[in-house]
């Protein structure tokens, strides 16, 4: 009798441990088999509220592991002016003026590189060596500096001439669901 009990005991025992084996095994190839199987509709989408945002003011979100801000700019912003920026009452041209060697939508490639004059939406890495920009906003005019090399860009991510990144700043594909609401998406469609 007792070598019976012994018996179930250990069956019991065994049936325990292979059930946190298999639990454990589906914890741990999770991530792998996900990885296999991209693009959840739920995973490449975000929106982003805009209603508070004032003029000169940014928010800053995560998606899809890098970080994207949201600038609203100033009323007709001296980057959507002309092909030039005013910085310290002198003149300084742009690298990449036009915006050809960029990264962007095709919507994005016009003089304030968007979907409207007013909001900006761009990836916060330098393009120089990727390092966080910042944004400053003084006496209606926004910049935006790379706090690492000092390289600057004007109110559309456009990089100054004496800057050291090369590139101006790199666009999320993005669309305009009501006014004061965007969605980012992984994709065009």
């Amino acid at each position: 009798m007792n070598r019976k009990i012994n018996l179930t005991r250990r069956a019991w025992l065994l049936r325990i441990v292979q059930g946190f084996s298999v639990i454990g095994l589906s914890l741990l190839a999770y991530p792998f088999i996900r990885a296999l199987f991209p693009g959840a509709p739920e995973a490449g989408y975000l929106e982003v509220d805009l209603a508070d945002l004032q003029p000169g003011e940014y928010t800053k979100v995560l998606w899809l592991g890098r970080s994207v801000m949201v600038l609203r700019r100033y009323p007709k912003g001296k980057a959507l002016a002309s092909k030039s920026v005013s910085a310290t009452h002198h003149l300084v041209a742009l690298k990449d003026p036009d915006s050809s060697l960029s990264v962007q939508p095709s919507y994005a490639q016009n003089s304030y590189r968007s979907r409207r004059p007013d909001i900006f939406v761009f990836y916060s890495n330098c393009t120089h060596l990727g390092c966080e920009v910042a944004v400053s906003s003084e006496l209606a005019q926004t910049e935006i500096i790379c706090p690492c090399h000092q390289s600057r860009f004007d109110d559309a991510g456009r990089v100054l001439q004496d800057a050291v990144a090369s590139y101006n700043l790199e666009i999320p594909f993005y669309r305009q669901m009501s006014k004061n609401r965007i969605r980012l998406q992984s994709h065009s469609s």
